[in-house]
């Protein structure tokens, strides 16, 4: 991986996450998508799992960031599990639609919302109906954001699961 892209990216992220993303939020429970959560999913696919895990920590410790200021919090505990977790799954199962990685992304912000709630012990305003929203939101447009991401990142192919290069090998 590309770290000094990555760390120019995640800053741009960030940036944008915590001012431009509430201009564009919808529904009555003013849902905004996760910018963080969208690059967490896609570096958790793209990339080798060691990568994967490392951009996951830092995605989450940025979410921490704009969430509670400059301080760890549930934001680096959940993106770095469900990171890991997703990345270690990717070894495993081949996501390369972009169907797969809409339902990729909604599952992650399902499970990282949840588990941030779940370390906060706050239901916070609107509940369950901003985290359905956002990662809803997210889900919809994750994708499309892949390919930004894969264009900035470089990254010119998707990669192999062993599952994969053991099929081929047989035939």
């Amino acid at each position: 991986m590309r770290w000094p892209r990555f760390a120019v990216l995640v800053l741009l992220i960030t940036l944008l996450q915590a001012s431009w993303v509430d201009k564009i939020a919808i529904t009555r429970f003013n849902a905004t998508p996760d910018l963080l959560l969208i690059a967490m999913v896609f570096f958790a696919i793209r990339c080798d799992p060691t990568e994967a895990i490392i951009s996951s920590f830092m995605l989450g410790f940025a979410s921490d960031i704009i969430s509670t200021g400059f301080r760890m919090g549930p934001g680096i505990i959940s993106f770095g599990l469900l990171g890991t977790a997703l990345a270690y799954l990717h070894r495993v199962i081949t996501i390369k639609r972009m169907g797969f990685e809409s339902l990729a992304i909604l599952a992650a912000g399902f499970a990282t919302g949840g588990l941030i709630r779940l370390l906060t012990m706050s239901s916070g305003p609107g509940g369950f109906g901003v985290l359905a929203g956002a990662s809803i939101y997210s889900a919809v447009i994750g994708p499309f954001l892949f390919l930004l991401l894969d264009w900035s990142m470089g990254i010119k192919k998707r990669r192999s699961t062993p599952a994969l290069r053991f099929l081929r090998k047989k035939k």
